[in-house]
């Protein structure tokens, strides 16, 4: 280390203090070290003084806790959606749980007792299709005035009520079609979930987004109708109507094609939640209250 790196380190109290001792006996024979050690000093205090000139904010230290303290973005992200999650649990009736539970139980129960696939494929979308319609509105909420009066917006509360009741929906098909295998052999899973897990998207995406808008009853019977219509396509339509056959088989294949299901059920779910805040939809809400 040279002379120059020494003054500059022992200017800013670095050195050690056997090089310190060193440091002073050389400059007290170097008048250029001095000189130089001077000019350090005088910059320094220079530095020191322009930097308390300028007042520290009165909060700072706490303004600096509370920053560290903080939790992230993504924690409060997560804890705001799990609360959300949780008011949104309890203010849902207790009954469309157990009711989706039993009638899952019973049309299992029938699909084995005649060992048919398709009884759980055909009941399971209009299971999931009937719950969603009960989760929005004053007639389906009974603290409807104290939901819709918070702060949060109409749509995340559609959307929390939405992802708790398909969640669920999603578990009691899964148990259900778990039943299944004991008729069924184990290589046949994935053909039994998207028997209907996609018809189950898009038909409860509808019956949402009809409820929103002509009420619950008038959406679970157009959707229920719009469901049953496919099979005609597998009946004889008589002479008369034989033009409708390339018609009602088209449709049929509608139901049956998951990418389109998922498509348009997804889209349908996008709709629900953008007309959740829509005059037309709180128009209905504050007839129903």
């Amino acid at each position: 280390m040279n002379h120059e790196e020494q003054l500059i380190r022992y200017a800013a109290n670095q050195l050690n203090e056997s090089e310190r001792a060193d440091f002073e006996k050389h400059m007290a024979g170097c008048a250029s070290c001095q000189a130089d050690l001077t000019l350090w000093q005088s910059l320094a205090n220079e530095v020191i003084a322009s930097d308390s000139a300028v007042p520290a904010p009165v909060h700072l230290a706490d303004s600096a806790l509370e920053a560290i303290h903080a939790p992230s973005k993504l924690t409060r992200a997560y804890k705001s959606t799990a609360q959300l999650l949780r008011m949104q649990l309890l203010l849902m009736h207790n009954e469309l749980w157990i009711g989706s539970a039993a009638l899952m139980f019973i049309f299992l129960a029938m699909a084995l007792l005649v060992a048919r696939v398709e009884v759980l494929h055909f009941f399971v979308p209009m299971i999931a299709a009937g719950t969603v319609t009960l989760i929005y509105g004053a007639e389906h909420d009974p603290a409807a005035e104290l939901t819709f009066a918070t702060p949060i917006s109409p749509w995340k509360i559609l959307l929390a009520r939405l992802t708790l009741v398909s969640a669920y929906n999603v578990f009691l098909a899964l148990c259900a079609t778990a039943g299944l295998l004991l008729i069924l052999p184990p290589q046949a899973l994935g053909e039994l979930l998207l028997g209907w897990l996609a018809p189950m998207t898009f038909l409860s995406a509808l019956a949402l987004l009809l409820s929103l808008w002509i009420g619950t009853s008038n959406a679970l019977f157009i959707s229920y109708t719009l469901w049953a219509a496919q099979y005609l396509a597998l009946t004889s339509v008589g002479e008369w109507f034989a033009f409708l056959t390339p018609w009602l088989e088209s449709y049929r294949q509608f139901w049956n094609d998951p990418a389109l299901l998922f498509i348009f059920g997804f889209a349908l779910v996008l709709s629900a939640l953008w007309s959740a805040g829509r005059e037309q939809v709180q128009w209905r809400r504050s007839i129903a209250m």
